[in-house]
Order: structure tokens, then C-alpha cells, then sequence
């Protein structure tokens, strides 16, 4: 009889959403990513063989697998494409399968924690310290949850497995152990419910806890150019962390990266050291359409000449093809390229001998900045001014695959292997030339790619596109899956993928931001509109501007981007105006306030608003009704988006003044024709409005 294992390792949401930069957040993802198939390739080295998900042709697997067999592999995977559960076939395994997976991932685990406190805690800074070993042992060793659940295959009177809910079922056993004390002194400022590994407190010890922390950012790694010390970059002056903190952070510096991991993940294509920000994310379109290299050149003297440190922050990458990589302006820090970047750096890393003299130096780069925009405004390629502050976080999931699974376990695991390496495709910089379409089209940073979810950083223009890319891919992939097994009950519209886009300013932490991306892909797109579903928002320091969710079909993300791309004569107020004058009018019920609404926001209604509202604008005024009911036509498409609660798409009861307002954002930020923006970077256009 079949024995089978179902194997799931946590946490997973905590250890990858506590990041406060792109490097935390791509070195947690890919860290739980290769533990679970440090798991996976123990257990087939016992002569188990994995049945979900499919591993065998996964670049990751073979690595781990490699490296597990005491080989070196070429391979140089670097995104995370294991999904931290999995199942395996366990019949021919001597001894106990859970217990050989949960060994494999404590070493690994501890090894990797060694090399790091090895590196840069050891000696001098763990003896400034009030009992770190003490802190940093009682961490490693307590983190990670592994769940497993063995039995033997069995089938109900359909034939169909029965497995498919043991792992559930096990997580209600489970129990809470408190590892950290209650009265631990100050805590992580990344990972909040753990204790920082100094030991001191910021009151009465501050002297004390100053002097670690300048000890640790002291210590050194190796660099193409000589040996670098950790510096503000890597831990900056206000973060106090926590060992599991401190692992995430600084693997990726570690000298012997390849003896720990088994590889350098992104070899000589990506340098996981230098992973890029996100406000070098959102000058990504504007980066890659500047022309006039001596502007650049003289912008660069000035930076340098200012005084900053590690100014060239980390943005060496060869991500986004970018026209001439090797040039110091493209290695720029992400917040160089913001007038609010410069306006916002720190006083103190500016030359001078007081403060006067230092802000002196950052007008003078204030002022040099001002010199870029009339110089580089290139319009063959309709290059803006300036870059956009907004960025975008992208994340997808599949609908209903634990559901399923039970019922069409082949297809979904071939469906899933397809589609992850279709989105590492797509993402993946390959070695083409310049330009090459093909290359990275979406100019993003992959964080990761497992089974059906996807989490990818974009710039703002090419966000909407990706997503869709995404999904078109997905489909693909399961008719793909179908065909091949000759499944031809099955129809591969019967296996969809919701996603979540928020547009956020590069200024937002960034666990803001993604905490805000799960509850619009988890809360909104699946909950509330029934999956199958996209849903956008506005992310500025003060919470959400306006959101728009949708279902996919007839693709009404695409009547939005027409209205963006449209160079029509819509006002910079109009859409503003149409949501304040009459959004409270068309709020519909809601039983929490009380407010019942009017009722009024029909079809025939708001098509007489809209025309009436259009025609006010004096340019407008002598156009025919025919000229305006056209122009007004896909306002009134995306004002009733698709619902799919009822389980058939339908156009929303009420009226949804959110979706102009998206539309005219992507315009002004995308620079896409609705406004043109500003070229003086002392002026802020109406994107904050």
C-alpha cells in the first residue's frame, strides 16, 4: 500500500512581508523557498519521490539536489519556486519521513545562521553585547513551524484521494511556544515580536546599544572593488534587529555564499547584494528613454561631489536592460533620481562642517538635479521630465487549487510547473541585446514564483500589462495540462487566477504596501468579487486614494488603459469633480451608515451626467451629442466593473467613480497623454491631490 507524506514549513506571510527593503523582501521569500527543498531533496535522497508539486525539471530542486549529492551545479537559480508544502510518496523510506525532512531544514538552517554570526557578529561585536549568543541561539533555534501528517493512500466511493485535508486538520493540534521572554528589552525593528540582539535597552543603555550596532556596521564583506564595510546600507542607524532579521539581511553578503547555499543565487546575471529599491523601481521607464550622457555625467560629479556615501546605493543590476549599464548615472541610487529623494536625504552625510554648510551641498544637487529634465526630455521615445515616485507591487494567486486539487490532482501539478516557468520566462534577463523586447518586458524584479502565486515588483506602466501577460500564461498553461491528459471533461477556463496592483509611492514602507497588496488580492479580488479578478489601488502616504476591482472578462482593465492613453481634451478636475459632486448621491446601500442611497446611477442616468458634466468644459461645449456620447462611452464601461459573486460576471449594481480617477492617475504618473506633467521638479503635479 502507498504511504504517502504531507509536509508544510512556516511561517511564511511574517518572514517574508517584514522587510523594509527589497533585498529583506526577496531574501525571505527565497530563503523558505530553498529550506522546503532542502526538505524535498532529503526525502528523495531516502528514496522518496515528491507527487505535489512537480520538481523534476525545477531549476531550484536540481540545484538543492545537486548540491544535497556533494556535486557543483552551473546552476544559479535565485528566485524562490518551492512552495513551502508539499507532497510526497513515502512507502520505500526507512525510518521517519517527517523527522529526515524537519532535520534537513534545521541544518541547513544552522548553518546558514553560523555562517552569518560567523562573519558578522562573532568576537568584537557579540563581546559588546549583553548575552547575544544567548539571544541569537534562543532564535535560530526556535523559529520555524514543520507540520507533517503520514498515512496511507485511500479513495472514496468516486475514487478520488482522501488526503487532501490532512494537513488542515493537523494545523488544529498544533501549539504556541513562547520563545521570546516577557520581558525582553527592546525589540526588532523589523520583525517586531522579537528581541533585538544587542541585549541593552534604548532607555538607560542607549551608549551601550550605539556602540554594537557601530561594531556590526564596521564589519566587512567582499566586493568586486575591495573589501566594504556593512555601512548605514545594509543596517541602518534607527534599526535594532533580531537575529532571524539579521540573517535575511546579510546572507547575501556572506564570502562564503557558495559553500552555505550550494550556489551564488543570480550568478553573474543579478546581484542579489545590490537588489534594486523601489524608487529606482518607479524611474525604471524614465531611466531606460534618457539620452545626453555628459548631462548625466555632470550630475553624477555633483553627487559625488556632495559628499554622500554610498551613493551608488543598489541599483547595480542588469534587471532592466537599461541603454548603458555600465555608466555611473544608471548606478545611481534610487532616491538620486527624486527631487524629494534629495530633498529627503539625511543632512548629515552631506559635506560640511555644519549644518549649513552641508544643506548648502544638497541645494547645490538640488540644483543640479533642476538642470536634467529640459536635457533629457527625448521625444522619440516620449520620455517624461522626470520619473514617476510610484511604483508598482504585483500579486497573483490561483483560484481555488486546494479545492480542486482533490479532484484533478495531474492537471493542477502539471498546470502549476508550467506556469512558474513561464513567469520566470517572462521575467528572467536573458542574455539578448539591448533593447530586446523580450528581455524583461514588464522592467520588474521577480520575487517570487511558486505553484500559482507570483509577487513581482514593476515599474507603473508596465504593471496592468503583466498582470495580464500573467494570466493569459496561466490559461495556457492549464490547456496545456488538460490536453495532456486527456482530461476532456475539463475546460481551462475552470482554472482562474486573481490578482492585486498597488500603485504606491516609493516613499510608503514597504510592508505597508504589501500587507495592503494581500487584503486587496485575498479580501477584494477573491472575497468580494467573487475570483477571477484584478483589483488596483492608489497607495499615497495617507492610505488608499481610490481602488477598482474587476473581473477579467472582456477585459475592462483595458477600456481604463484606453481612457489613460487617450489624448482627449478631459480636464485635470473633471473626474475629481464627477466623484465629489456625485459619489454620495450613488453610494448605494450600506447598512453599516445607515445611508440607503438614491438609486439613481442607471445606465440612461449616468450617461446624461457624464455627457452633462463632459459638455461643461468650454472647449467642449459646441462638440455634438454623438462626439460626446463616444468620448463618454468607456467611462460608463468602467464605471459598472464586473462582479462575480453571483458565479456568472455582471456588471456592479452601483456606479464606481474610483475607476475614471485610476485612469486619470495612470495618465499623469504613466505619462501616458491625459495631463502634461510639469518639467520643473520644484512643482508638484496634481498627483497628490
Amino acid at each position: 500500500m502507498t504511504r504517502l507524506l504531507h509536509f508544510t514549513l512556516g511561517p511564511v506571510q511574517g518572514f517574508i512581508a517584514d522587510a523594509r527593503r527589497t533585498r529583506d523582501l526577496w531574501a525571505g521569500s527565497f530563503l523558505l523557498s530553498w529550506l522546503s527543498g532542502q526538505a524535498m531533496a532529503a526525502l528523495v535522497k531516502a528514496r522518496g519521490q515528491i507527487v505535489f508539486p512537480k520538481v523534476d525539471e525545477d531549476d531550484l530542486f536540481q540545484a538543492i539536489q545537486k548540491h544535497h549529492d556533494g556535486g557543483k551545479t552551473e546552476l544559479t537559480p535565485y528566485i524562490g519556486s518551492l512552495p513551502n508544502r508539499f507532497k510526497a510518496d513515502v512507502t520505500n523510506v526507512k525510518g521517519d519521513p517527517g523527522r529526515i525532512c524537519k532535520d534537513a531544514i534545521e541544518k541547513a538552517w544552522r548553518d546558514l545562521a553560523q555562517a552569518v554570526w560567523d562573519q558578522f557578529i562573532n568576537g568584537d561585536v557579540a563581546d559588546k553585547g549583553n548575552h547575544t549568543a544567548e539571544i541569537w541561539d534562543r532564535q535560530v533555534n526556535n523559529f520555524w513551524e514543520m507540520n507533517w501528517v503520514i498515512g496511507d493512500e485511500t479513495f472514496d466511493q468516486d475514487q478520488k484521494p482522501l488526503d487532501g485535508n490532512w494537513l488542515d486538520r493537523r494545523k488544529n493540534w498544533r501549539s504556541q511556544i513562547q520563545i521570546e521572554p516577557e520581558d525582553s528589552a527592546d525589540l526588532c525593528r523589523l520583525m517586531g515580536g522579537y528581541q533585538e540582539i544587542s541585549g541593552f535597552s534604548r532607555i538607560g543603555e542607549r551608549k551601550k546599544q550605539d556602540t554594537f550596532y557601530n561594531a556590526l556596521r564596521s564589519r566587512k564583506y567582499k566586493h568586486p572593488e575591495g573589501p566594504r564595510a556593512l555601512q548605514d546600507l545594509n543596517i541602518g542607524q534607527t534599526e535594532r534587529l533580531c537575529a532571524l532579521a539579521l540573517i535575511k539581511r546579510l546572507f547575501p553578503l556572506l564570502d562564503n555564499i557558495e559553500k552555505v547555499i550550494g550556489w551564488r543565487p543570480g550568478g553573474s546575471e543579478v546581484n542579489i547584494v545590490n537588489w534594486p529599491s523601489v524608487s529606482y523601481i518607479a524611474a525604471i521607464p524614465w531611466l531606460k528613454g534618457v539620452e545626453a550622457h555628459e548631462v548625466l555625467e555632470e550630475y553624477c560629479k555633483a553627487v559625488k561631489n556632495s559628499g554622500l556615501k554610498s551613493y551608488k546605493g543598489e541599483t547595480e543590476t542588469k534587471l532592466f536592460d537599461l541603454p548603458d549599464p555600465d555608466k555611473e548615472f544608471y548606478k545611481l541610487d534610487g532616491h538620486l533620481l527624486h527631487i524629494d529623494g534629495i530633498r529627503n536625504w539625511k543632512l548629515a552625510d552631506f559635506n560640511g562642517s555644519d549644518d549649513e554648510q552641508k544643506r548648502k551641498h544638497q541645494n547645490e544637487l538640488v540644483k543640479a538635479y533642476g538642470e536634467l529634465p529640459k536635457a533629457l526630455k527625448n521625444p522619440k521615445t516620449d520620455t517624461p521630465a522626470t520619473p514617476s515616485e510610484f511604483y508598482a507591487i504585483l500579486l497573483m494567486d490561483g483560484d481555488r487549487i486546494g479545492a480542486q486539487i482533490r479532484d484533478h490532482e495531474q492537471v493542477i501539478q502539471e498546470g502549476l510547473d508550467l506556469f512558474t516557468r513561464a513567469v520566470k520566462t517572462y521575467f528572467h534577463p536573458n542574455e539578448s541585446g539591448p533593447n530586446d523586447p523580450d528581455k524583461n518586458p514588464a522592467n520588474g524584479a521577480l520575487i517570487y514564483a511558486g505553484g500559482d502565486d507570483v509577487l513581482a515588483l514593476v515599474p507603473l506602466d508596465t504593471a496592468i500589462e503583466a498582470a495580464r501577460h500573467l494570466r493569459k500564461a496561466y490559461e495556457e498553461a492549464f490547456a496545456k495540462a488538460i490536453k495532456k491528459a486527456k482530461k476532456t471533461d475539463l475546460a481551462p477556463s475552470g482554472f482562474t487566477l486573481s490578482g492585486a496592483i498597488i500603485f504606491a509611492q516609493y516613499k510608503i514602507p514597504l510592508r505597508a504596501v504589501l500587507d495592503k497588496a494581500r487584503h486587496y488580492l485575498d479580501r477584494v479580488a477573491k472575497d468580494k468579487n467573487g475570483r477571477d479578478s484584478l483589483a488596483l489601488a492608489v497607495m499615497k502616504p495617507g492610505g488608499v486614494a481610490f481602488d477598482w476591482v474587476s473581473c477579467w472578462t472582456e477585459d475592462p482593465v483595458a477600456t481604463m488603459e484606453k481612457i489613460a492613453r487617450d489624448r482627449s481634451d478631459y480636464s485635470s478636475s473633471f473626474f475629481y469633480n464627477l466623484r465629489q459632486r456625485y459619489a454620495p448621491l450613488f453610494a448605494g446601500d450600506e447598512p453599516d451608515t445607515g445611508d440607503t442611497g438614491s438609486g439613481f446611477d442607471g445606465p440612461d442616468f449616468m450617461r446624461a451626467i457624464l455627457m452633462a458634466e463632459y459638455r461643461k468644459q468650454a472647449k467642449n461645449a459646441p462638440r455634438s451629442v454623438d462626439e460626446i456620447a463616444q468620448k463618454i462611452a468607456p467611462l460608463l464601461t468602467i464605471g459598472k466593473p464586473l462582479e462575480h459573486t453571483t458565479g456568472t460576471a455582471l456588471p456592479s449594481k452601483y456606479y464606481d467613480f474610483d475607476g475614471a480617477l485610476l485612469a486619470r492617475f495612470m495618465a499623469v504618473e504613466g505619462r501616458w497623454g491625459l495631463l502634461v506633467s510639469s518639467p520643473n521638479p520644484d512643482e508638484k503635479g496634481d498627483n497628490n491631490d
